[in-house]
């Protein structure tokens, strides 16, 4: 909204005149009307605060800050009082509210302070009309008492306004934001509860299928266990026939002994020996035919033997790996549980974010009713 000031305020060609008939006395005052501005507001231990601030992070003393303030001043001044309300004279205006701003001087602060320039200017234009009778004086009196009052009303209006402006500002720029907000990232933040929330039940099916799984190694460890232990059972069997066979064996080779020396007892006895003779011939067959079967079963103790041994070593590295299996799903199943418990945790703190989301609304309610 551009409007025009001057004339809002009634500001005429007569103001001009006026001003610029009191020029000289103002000019000539305004160290003194600056040095009360300065009394009065360092008497306040706040505004020496703001000015030290102001110096710390500019990094200037209070004397550079005063005299550059005061030039500014002054200059400002002498345009006040040329009575030309012209664009030259509003920028400096403008220049002089923002080191105002700069100094962390509010808007009704710095009205209430500039109440002693005023006061300051009109005693001074009172003394230049009237002099420095009783009069005068009375005049004084009740422009300042005016002055005071109008200020300290303009600042309290000032003050509301802006906390005011302040709101209104806040409500037109958080509205979208909250909209999209609610919009957006509330719905968001459910969308992602929930799937953490799903994610979660999966890894607990995944905790529990990884449990079976566990039981299901430890029944096939103790299988493999069991058939190690029928397997040796079965070694130390092939041992014990080794051993029959060799007993047998040896019964062959003595059977034959004897039935070569049958034989040779048969010849000696000539015709009454030869029955006898065919007797030992059978036998002899008979004790070849049983070396040969104890040889064939040495043989196949032999195989069976090396296929057990075969057997264990295969059965011992599947015992191994399953065993590796085993300790691979129970880490495997901690690390899983771990991260159930840390996905349950970030399902509860994003529904409890979500929950505070949409009730981010009702804040924002109760902050703009204060």
């Amino acid at each position: 909204m551009d409007i025009d000031l001057a004339a809002l305020t009634g500001f005429s060609q007569a103001d001009t005149a006026y001003l610029r008939d009191i020029k000289s006395s103002m000019t000539s005052k305004q160290d003194e009307v600056i040095n009360a501005f300065y009394g009065r507001i360092l008497a306040f231990p706040e505004f020496k605060a703001m000015i030290e601030q102001t110096c710390a992070r500019d990094n200037i003393d209070i004397g550079q800050l005063v005299a550059h303030i005061n030039s500014v001043q002054f200059a400002h001044w002498q345009r006040f009082f040329d009575g030309t309300p012209d664009q030259a004279f509003k920028n400096l205006a403008h220049k002089i509210g923002i080191a105002h701003e700069k100094c962390l001087l509010t808007s009704d602060l710095y009205v209430a302070s500039s109440a002693v320039i005023l006061e300051k200017f009109m005693a001074v234009a009172i003394e230049h009309h009237l002099g420095d009778d009783e009069k005068a004086a009375a005049v004084k009196g009740s422009l300042s008492a005016i002055i005071h009052m109008f200020f300290l009303d303009l600042s309290h209006a000032i003050s509301a306004y802006d906390n005011a402006a302040a709101r209104t500002a806040f409500k037109q720029f958080s509205e979208p934001l909250l909209n999209a907000f609610e919009h957006d990232v509330a719905h968001d933040l459910g969308s992602m509860a929930s799937a953490a929330e799903k994610l979660n039940e999966t890894i607990k099916n995944v905790v529990e299928l990884n449990r079976t799984n566990m039981q299901r190694c430890n029944d096939t460890v103790s299988s493999i266990e069991t058939l190690t232990s029928n397997l040796t059972e079965l070694g130390q069997i092939t041992r014990h026939i080794e051993s029959f066979v060799s007993v047998i064996t040896d019964v062959s080779r003595k059977t034959k002994l004897l039935a070569l020396n049958a034989a040779i007892e048969a010849a000696r006895s000539g015709e009454y020996g030869r029955g006898f003779n065919v007797v030992a011939s059978e036998v002899k067959a008979l004790a070849n035919e049983a070396e040969d079967a104890t040889k064939r079963v040495t043989q196949q103790a032999n195989e069976i033997q090396m296929a057990i041994a075969n057997a264990i070593r295969q059965v011992d590295g599947s015992q191994k790996l399953v065993q590796a299996i085993d300790a691979g799903v129970a880490t495997e199943s901690h690390a899983i549980a771990h991260q159930c418990t840390a996905v349950g945790e970030i399902s509860m703190n994003l529904n409890a974010v979500s929950e505070s989301a949409r009730g981010l609304r009702e804040r924002f309610k109760t902050l703009d009713v204060a």
